[in-house]
């Protein structure tokens, strides 16, 4: 019998494969993206157009414009709104990687891995990580963090996904973590490529920063993927996927503290006080505080620098039988880890005493202190998984798929800790710069003094490890009947799914203080110097780890633990049990060129945090496990429509409720708390486990235009309405016998509670043309890519420091416009792409004493381009470059987000590459 695969729901085949292989557009592809038909396995959706689709031009065209043209096709195939990238013809995203190719996605936004790595958590939509899910095949995915529910991309290979879809509107049928939306990674799978296939990247990276201590290594990365299909229907396959990426690098981190405000009437002028208030009279800034005509006057000024090898690699296997007629099945297994082995050394040096202000942005402090320290961060992130699953079609119109997975997702961290302080001193006196677009910069008045390690005294020497890990159960099974993506009249899909967690966090933290004086210049140091590029030539002392832990184990006379090692270690442990059964059933009609699906899913979750607190409250060595309780359930409605207005003009709409559950940290992490016997006062922040999710009513639209097959126009707008938002709330109230104590005591205490609404909209808009054929010539050959989102946000409540209600500007990790434009080329063997990506300023954290110190990222531009060469069908060779004008990420704060706090130097990346197709 001839080889015929079959098409169906539930399959990675359910679009003809050659609409689904690839999208690539390193920024502006985003509208070209589409998605697979829903996250859950069966397809509940259909081309939405009745016209017979067009012959591609014969113009051979390759790598990001291959990706894009079959895009487009794919998101004109789907009923829900989405957006997505693919994998290119030799497999693999081509970028790199998938964090970086997703962020070309419109709505999307990345938050890079510490402002230092790769980018590692997805904001969709103005939404942080902690609104959306994370899928595999449909799965979701472990945390592989400690506190959040977070996947972090940077621990998966681009290599891993044939597509990347991203829904958003939902249907019934898909999780109900996603007011943001839904990221599903589709694997791949060996009937993509019936028989032998082989395919494979390698390339050669060139950081221009190199290691600060010791020489780097070589940085680049390896892909391989090899699948076959055998029998003699060719009805099995299997398909085996590894990776590897290795970057030796480092960066530096020129970051200040909070400024001071001031009176400043000119000339030479000397502070009596360190006050930060418009009347000078306080240490710290209040809510009412109004810093308009004053100047700001920074703290401290501090140099990071980090040699950071960071390594990924990745596994996936899959074995596959496929009938081709009813009867599918797959067991797959997958394994990816990303190890960051960073050495961190910093000096900083902060003021003592008032300031003379000599100009409005210069001035000088008498009187300084300083600090050297060092932290060697050993991290391990890892994700493993198994799954079987199967579909089997009853009849022509008839599908039941069923699933189970086990997914882990674990963090391990080890520490070493070294700190040497210098104390207060009219040798550490300095001036201060602090020009408005640039990083302040501090000048030593005794330079020799600020550099000599006999001036640093030994105050820590500690060592811990940080471990998380994240298990996941999940089983379901989904029947459908006419509902597929070819069905005609009514259908319909239910659907049952159980999902079993536990998050498990644990802290060991050993410190030790000297006995006596220990200092630097006893230890060493290491031969090197360090002159930051920002430095006007000044240099950092550099502590030498190796020599600080042989001192250590040579003179252990001289150190004693500290008393809080077991507090420490002991209060920020928890463990949290999750369970969630859900059902949906939703109902579609489909016709000609209308189709419409409605549908409710019910989500039922039990939860049991268990956490520590010291017993009583002020005790060092006693703990109590506390066990919490908790339950709740869930009715969400989802409603979806499409409609052809025309054969190449496509209306859709949708309308859900969503959820997004609270963070570990929220529900169940405590921190040590802050006791004063004497004063009677107590400071605590402490977990919440009755936090309920966020509830959020979406409503979608978006209008399509296809005026050729490589070209698309899309205008979306969407809204969204999240209620019971979580956000940390500080209350203080007197108490009595608290917590084991005895008397009446003030206790303040920073809680993450259920509170205000938020509100997001906005708009996307994208277009592709990929060959300007319009155009004579050489001309036409180019062809471009451009997607921008705009939006508009009413951020929650929080409670100020002095009790008074401040409503938030924004939603953290959200930037209000996104933009990302690719100019591509393609002819005969060449084909080339210069992209670039501008992100709005998106906040980090906002402040509860003063506006003024809420921090943001800046916003931030960058451009990349690639030079690909088709040597044959089977070989191509690439040439790509990476942050091409060397943008830095910076934090700001400040009135306006005038002042910078932060900016990191990361550098410039080149790639030298080859793929290969066998």
């Amino acid at each position: 019998m001839m080889y015929r695969p079959k098409m169906r729901g539930g399959n990675t085949r359910r679009v003809p494969l050659i609409a689904l292989t690839s999208l690539t557009l390193a920024i502006g592809q985003a509208f070209a993206q589409s998605a697979p038909p829903p996250v859950t396995d069966d397809g509940a959706t259909k081309p939405t157009s009745n016209a017979a689709p067009k012959t591609l031009d014969t113009v051979q065209v390759s790598g990001k414009t291959l990706s894009v043209e079959k895009a487009i096709a794919e998101k004109r195939s789907l009923s829900v709104i989405s957006d997505g990238i693919s994998a290119d013809e030799i497999g693999s995203v081509p970028d790199f990687g998938l964090g970086e190719a997703v962020q070309r996605i419109p709505g999307v936004a990345m938050t890079i891995n510490n402002g230092r790595g790769e980018a590692q958590f997805l904001n969709l939509r103005g939404l942080n990580p902690d609104y959306n899910s994370v899928t595999v095949d449909g799965i979701a995915l472990p945390s592989t963090e400690t506190t959040t529910r977070n996947v972090s991309l940077d621990v998966l290979p681009a290599s891993l996904a044939q597509h990347v879809s991203i829904y958003k509107t939902v249907t019934a049928d898909m999780p109900a973590d996603a007011i943001g939306g839904v990221v599903n990674l589709r694997t791949r799978s060996a009937f993509d490529h019936p028989g032998l296939f082989i395919s494979g990247r390698a390339d050669y990276a060139d950081w221009n920063n190199s290691r600060v201590v010791a020489h780097s290594g070589p940085s680049g990365q390896i892909e391989n993927t090899i699948s076959d299909t055998f029998g003699s229907q060719h009805q099995f396959g299997f398909i085996l996927s590894t990776s590897y990426y290795r970057r030796d690098t480092s960066s530096l981190d020129t970051a200040m503290d909070t400024d001071g405000y001031y009176h400043y009437t000119g000339g030479t002028q000397k502070l009596s006080s360190l006050g930060q208030n418009k009347a000078g009279t306080g240490s710290t800034l209040t809510p009412n505080n109004d810093v308009d005509g004053l100047v700001a006057v920074p703290d401290r000024h501090r140099w990071l620098t980090y040699d950071n090898v960071r390594q990924r690699e990745g596994v996936l296997g899959k074995f596959e039988y496929d009938n081709h007629e009813n009867l599918q099945a797959h067991a797959t297994g997958g394994f990816f880890q990303h190890e960051n082995n960073e050495f961190r050394r910093s000096q900083f040096l902060t003021r003592v005493g008032p300031a003379t202000l000599t100009s409005d942005t210069t001035g000088s402090f008498a009187k300084g202190a300083a600090q050297v320290d060092f932290d060697h961060y050993d991290q391990v992130r890892q994700i493993k998984y198994a799954e079987l699953g199967s579909s089997f079609e009853p009849d022509e119109r008839s599908q039941l798929d069923v699933t189970a997975n086990y997914a882990v997702g674990d963090y391990k961290q080890s520490t070493q800790e070294d700190v040497f302080t210098s104390a207060a001193s009219p040798n550490l006196g300095f001036n201060y710069d602090a020009s408005p677009g640039s990083v302040a910069l501090f000048t030593p008045s005794n330079a020799g003094y600020y550099m000599n390690p006999a001036n640093y005294l030994q105050t820590s020497y500690m060592n811990a490890l940080e471990r998380s890990k994240s298990g996941l159960l999940t089983l379901k099974a989904d029947f459908n009947h006419n509902l597929q993506e070819d069905s005609e009249g009514w259908g319909y899909k239910a659907g049952v799914q159980y999902r079993n967690l536990q998050q498990r966090y644990d802290l060991t933290q050993i410190g030790y203080a000297p006995t006596s004086s220990v200092s630097l210049a006893a230890i060493g140091t290491e031969d090197v110097y360090f002159q930051p590029y920002d430095g006007n030539g000044q240099n950092m002392l550099l502590i030498d780890p190796a020599k600080v832990t042989q001192y250590f184990l040579d003179h252990p006379n001289l150190y004693t633990p500290v008393a809080t090692n077991a507090r420490t270690s002991a209060i920020s442990d928890f463990n949290i049990k999750e369970a969630t059964t859900s059902g949906y059933a939703m109902t579609g009609y489909r016709q000609g060129d209308f189709m419409g699906i409605v549908g409710l899913r019910y989500e039922d979750t039990s939860q049991d945090v268990q956490n520590t607190q010291p017993n009583p409250i002020s005790s060092l060595t006693n703990f109590s496990k506390l066990d919490n309780l908790h339950h709740y359930g869930k009715l969400l409605p989802s409603a979806i429509l499409a409609y052809n207005l025309e054969p190449d003009l496509i209306l859709r709409a949708g309308a859900s409720q969503t959820l997004a559950r609270a963070s570990y940290a929220a529900l169940a992490q405590n921190s040590a708390p802050t006791v004063s016997l004497a004063g009677n006062t107590i400071s605590q922040s402490i977990g919440n486990p009755n936090l309920v999710p966020r509830k959020s009513t979406n409503y979608d639209l978006s209008l399509e235009w296809y005026p050729a097959n490589d070209a698309m126009f899309s205008l979306a707008a969407f809204q969204k309405r999240i209620q019971h938002e979580i956000v940390n709330l500080t209350t203080t109230a007197s108490q009595i016998n608290p917590d084991g104590l005895a008397g009446t005591y003030l206790v303040t205490t920073t809680q993450a509670q259920n509170a205000t609404t938020a509100k997001v909209k906005g708009v996307e808009f994208g277009a592709a043309k990929l060959h300007f054929d319009f155009l004579p010539g050489v001309l036409s050959h180019f062809g471009a890519t451009f997607n921008a989102t705009l939006l508009d946000m009413d951020g929650p409540t929080i409670t100020m420091n002095d009790g008074s209600q401040r409503q938030l500007p924004m939603l953290v990790g959200a930037a209000k416009h996104i933009l990302n434009a690719s100019l591509l080329y393609n002819q005969g063997p060449f084909s080339a792409q210069v992209s670039a990506n501008h992100t709005g300023k998106m906040p980090i954290s906002f402040a509860t004493d003063n506006p003024v110190n809420d921090i943001y990222y800046a916003q931030t531009q960058t451009y990349d381009a690639q030079l690909r060469y088709m040597y044959s069908s089977h070989i191509s060779f690439l040439l790509q470059g990476k942050n091409l004008t060397n943008a830095r990420p910076t934090r700001v704060l400040g009135p306006d987000q005038s002042l910078i706090k932060e900016q990191l130097d990361n550098g410039r990346a080149y790639y030298l590459g080859v793929t290969y197709v066998l």
